[in-house]
């Protein structure tokens, strides 16, 4: 994932990535199996953003195209990654228990390509743990300074995650009480959106009064004991997992596997 934020201490400290990893945090909770350290693939991991969350339970592998940020993740503590594309994993088959890819898929041109290969390298009953920004009218200045392609509906995640023979086991909005204020901002600054974009600057990079950053993140993160177990009807981004079936072979065929090579 190449995103406009690259400041580690932000994406360690800002409200809005402490509030997420909390969340995701409670869902591999519940959703991780115990015993055996699990082998666990990062697509996109940022500077490292999540591997506080995901280092204490197994052996992170961290896949993306940028040196930086796979140098940030060592600098981070992970000493396995791989610079390669999502879409051409280079991992044999059934190789990891669980792949996160937390706000990544709008970053990749073909979505499609990047869900067939996650299937493919996830072991039977293996977690696919994923999140993407939300509602096409919210697309705003942070879209375009990071580089996605998409936000997605809920309709169409569904079926491209489906499609690759995953089997989706909850699917929810979050990030809900703060959507009404976001939605406002970005509908009514979408006439100046260009204007917006050439003065740069990630939205996360604004300096709050004082306190209210805990307020935005107790906003946010107390959504975890409900979004694990509940759907939210709207919100500015979706959370959601899926496992690959039990008896499931290598869906990615031939030609997908001919891309893998022993980790």
């Amino acid at each position: 994932m190449q995103d406009v934020v690259h400041n580690e201490h932000l994406e360690q400290d800002h409200w809005w990535f402490r509030a997420r990893r909390s969340i995701f945090t409670r869902v591999l909770d519940e959703q991780l199996p115990g015993g055996r350290a699990p082998r666990i693939l990062d697509l996109g991991p940022g500077s490292g953003v999540n591997l506080p969350i995901l280092a204490p339970r197994g052996r992170v592998t961290a896949l993306d195209l940028s040196d930086v940020s796979l140098a940030r993740c060592r600098a981070a503590g992970d000493n396995d990654q791989v610079l390669a594309d999502a879409t051409v994993a280079p991992f044999k088959s059934n190789t990891f228990d669980l792949v996160c890819a937390l706000d990544v898929l709008e970053h990749i041109d073909d979505d499609r390509a990047a869900l067939v290969q996650i299937e493919r390298v996830l072991r039977p009953g293996g977690l696919f743990l994923f999140s993407v920004p939300a509602f096409g009218f919210l697309w705003g200045r942070q879209d375009v300074l990071s580089h996605h392609k998409r936000r997605y509906a809920k309709s169409e995640l569904r079926q491209r995650v489906t499609a690759t023979g995953l089997e989706i086991e909850h699917l929810t909005y979050f990030n809900t009480l703060l959507f009404p204020p976001i939605a406002a901002v970005r509908v009514l600054m979408r006439p100046m959106l260009e204007r917006s974009v050439a003065k740069g600057g990630s939205d996360l990079s604004v300096k709050l009064p004082l306190g209210l950053d805990q307020v935005l993140y107790q906003s946010f993160a107390c959504e975890r004991g409900w979004v694990t177990r509940h759907s939210l009807p709207f919100g500015v981004s979706m959370l959601g997992w899926a496992r690959k079936r039990a008896d499931a072979g290598d869906a990615g065929g031939a030609a997908a596997s001919a891309n893998g090579s022993a980790r």
